[in-house]
């Protein structure tokens, strides 16, 4: 899955996709297919120029993606696009799945946005709209 700027609507696609995949499956009477999410940012949200925006934004969609409940993140560099040296940004890049895994444990809440009206709401809508087109 690609994550981009939109906080919420990251948050809700991605929970959307699991109820989603949980329903096909179960319409086919199929158990034996878990869903293993991996996720990275979208590349057109990098700003070539502003490296500390970069590094902001990245935090941000990653929290994102894990509130969602990805299984797998990748974080690239701010300065990707840049022949420079990427010591300190792939530092942070590094240091904020270390942050959002190992010491805000949001790996092990089943759904971290469970309750929130707004995200909730959100992902009934996207559910709806996707599954009456199938």
């Amino acid at each position: 899955l690609e994550i981009g700027k939109s906080y919420f609507v990251e948050i809700a696609t991605i929970r959307a996709f699991k109820v989603l995949w949980a329903n096909v499956l179960k319409t086919y009477a199929c158990t034996t297919y878990p869903v293993y999410l991996n996720a990275h940012l979208v590349e057109d949200t990098y700003d070539k120029n502003e490296i500390y925006t970069n590094m902001i934004r990245a935090t941000t969609q990653a929290m994102s993606a894990v509130i969602g409940g990805v299984d797998r993140l990748t974080l690239h560099p701010a300065d990707r696009f840049k022949e420079t040296n990427r010591t300190l940004t792939s530092r942070v890049a590094r240091n904020v799945q270390h942050v959002l895994q190992l010491e805000s444990h949001l790996d092990r809440v089943q759904d971290p946005a469970a309750g929130s009206y707004y995200v909730e709401q959100l992902t009934n809508q996207l559910i709806d709209a996707v599954w009456q087109k199938l």
